[in-house]
């Protein structure tokens, strides 16, 4: 038996020109669990930076972000923001006192991603 991807996403937007269908790309994933770069950011707050340069986006995506954990994650603000998005990385800053120093990674704290743009 053999089994086929279609690409089914078309990105259509006033940011650029609509490409050719068979170049859209729908990819998603998540930061490692339990070992994801959070980095302090002010007194109350963490972020990190997401690769997604696997995904091989020629413009920028189209990114939608979560917050997944094993607990408080549902306290935290900001895990559906996004910062900074290039071809290949994205940033969350997540306001979330709790999670500085090692907090997030000890709660299982990851971000869940899908991101939608063109590869050719």
């Amino acid at each position: 038996k053999q089994w086929y991807q279609r690409r089914v996403a078309i990105t259509a937007g006033g940011e650029e020109d609509l490409r050719e269908e068979r170049c859209a790309k729908v990819c998603a994933g998540t930061s490692v669990r339990g070992a994801t770069n959070w980095v302090d950011f002010s007194s109350n707050g963490i972020y990190t930076d997401v690769d997604i340069s696997k995904c091989g986006f020629v413009t920028i995506p189209t990114v939608t972000s979560s917050l997944e954990g094993t607990t408080n994650h549902w306290s935290t603000t900001g895990s559906s923001e996004i910062y900074n998005v290039t071809t290949g990385t994205f940033r969350i800053y997540l306001v979330a006192p709790q999670g500085r120093g090692s907090g997030a990674n000890k709660m299982g704290w990851n971000v869940e991603w899908i991101a939608v743009g063109y590869t050719c």
